[in-house]
């Protein structure tokens, strides 16, 4: 151990946890939108001479295989010609060990003249959901991508036209290189909703200032109906009438006092949190308020800004919608295309070897009605022969939601984990690490036994036991 960390592996370790550090700080968190489905990628990006545009999830489905492929030659490179050449060191030795110790596990479950086959496709499929889960540990997958603008057209029925509308997302500013960034700091925010805030706030102001200025004149007309009903009728001279008038100007001064000064409480509060924003580097709400000396109010309909379906992220147009990002690479097993595919797989490997091994008698496990007219529990055998046939198919979902679910789930804890803690999220990539081995071994492992199954016929027991009866 510790010759592992001598020499530049302890220079290399501590460069990448400063990176880390210095990225978590300096970028700000966001949250990539989360959907089940993989995202399309832009036009252009179609399968060649189709109009089936491509996936984030297909290409890291691409690149799974790439890196088996990349694997096997490695592997078979490194492997000895001859039982007499010494095996090569370093990892061809970790995958040589783990490579044996699951042949033996899977030959104690499955052992038999259809043990190849089984082994084969136990291990070829351990292997692609082994990197398909691992690759939500990689930087950059799932959170590198496209800028994509995030507005869909929605037809209008009463117009009998399609228009574009808004959903969430955050506004974007331009880096290094000319390189666009989604703001995490910045929750998009239109710019006709800034303005209705913006027009609230100062109704709110005007109604706060014309109730502080009503209940002014309720307790003044108050205060002189109790002077009044003590009889203090020596002030109700034309004299004492001057006083009064000369009281009544301090009071309505008091009362417009108050009334500006909660007129400016509200504006102050829609300022502040303006002015917040702005200090987050967010491109709205720091426009000319109705309340402002310069504001020029929008009264012609036709001046007011559509929303574009394909803005320019480096133009005015960018404040118009809400950005997301479009990953370039999205983890396969977050996608139920990918897992389903591998079910499906699975499915019809176990019915092939079942075939293999039973030949056409293997039907007999789903239809058996060779007792149904010659014991009184023939109907019994029909019954679980429809069971297991519906068994079967029973596979194909618990296999594609099993990996689904739990790759899917461990992907959102890791967004949300390095957004809540972004300097320290190791914890869970290590959870998720032996998640994704646990999944891979899983799927791979319930492949082999059902394919084991698949090769027992159920009439074997009772042959024999009649065998042995004569």
């Amino acid at each position: 151990m510790n010759s592992f960390w001598n020499g530049k592996r302890r220079f290399v370790a501590l460069l990448m946890f400063l990176a880390g550090v210095f990225v978590a700080l300096r970028v700000p968190p966001v949250i990539p939108f989360i959907q089940l489905p993989g995202e399309n990628f832009p036009e252009g990006f179609n399968v060649p001479f189709t109009d089936i545009r491509l996936t984030n999830t297909f290409a890291g489905s691409v690149i799974v295989w790439i890196l088996l492929l990349l694997f096997v030659i490695y592997v078979s490179r490194r492997r000895p010609n001859s039982g007499n050449e010494v095996p090569p060191g370093g990892f061809y030795n970790m995958f040589e060990a783990l490579f044996e110790g699951l042949m033996g596990f899977v030959g104690g479950i499955a052992a038999g003249r259809h043990f190849r086959l089984i082994f084969n496709m136990f291990m070829t499929i351990f292997l692609v959901v082994l990197l398909a889960n691992w690759m939500e540990l990689v930087p950059g997958v799932d959170t590198i991508g496209f800028i994509h603008p995030h507005v869909k057209e929605k037809f209008d029925a009463d117009s009998g036209e399609y228009k574009v509308v808004t959903t969430d997302g955050y506004e974007i500013y331009q880096g290094f290189l000319g390189i666009s960034y989604v703001n995490g700091q910045c929750d998009w925010i239109s710019p006709a909703d800034e303005a209705a805030a913006d027009e609230a706030a100062l109704v709110e102001a005007k109604a706060a200032a014309a109730a502080v200025e009503q209940s002014s004149i309720e307790d003044a007309a108050y205060a002189r109906y109790q002077q009044a009903a003590h009889g203090d009728e020596a002030h109700v001279t034309d004299e004492s009438g001057d006083a009064h008038g000369d009281e009544a100007h301090g009071a309505e001064s008091g009362e417009s006092d108050a009334a500006t000064a909660a007129y400016n409480e509200v504006l102050a509060a829609r300022v502040a949190a303006k002015q917040a924003r702005a200090d987050r580097s967010c491109y709205t709400g720091v426009g000319p308020a109705p309340w402002a000396d310069d504001y020029v109010g929008d009264d012609k309909a036709d001046k007011k800004n559509s929303i574009p379906l394909h803005p320019d992220p480096r133009g005015e147009e960018a404040k118009l919608v809400p950005w997301v990002v479009l990953p370039f690479v999205r983890v396969p097993s977050t996608d139920l295309n990918m897992t389903l595919s591998l079910a499906l797989i699975s499915f019809v490997m176990i019915q092939f070897v079942g075939f293999k091994a039973l030949g056409i008698g293997y039907l007999t496990k789903f239809f058996n009605f060779a007792t149904l007219f010659k014991s009184p529990l023939g109907g019994i055998d029909v019954a679980v022969g429809l069971l297991e046939l519906i068994g079967d198919f029973a596979k194909i979902l618990s296999f594609s939601f099993r990996l689904l679910g739990n790759i899917f789930a461990g992907s959102i804890l890791l967004f949300v984990m390095s957004f809540l803690v972004p300097i320290l999220p190791w914890p869970f990539f290590i959870l998720e690490f032996f998640v994704g081995v646990i999944q891979a071994l899983v799927f791979a492992l319930l492949t082999a036994i059902f394919m084991n199954l698949a090769t027992v016929s159920h009439h074997h027991d009772d042959d024999h036991d009649h065998a042995e009866a004569h």
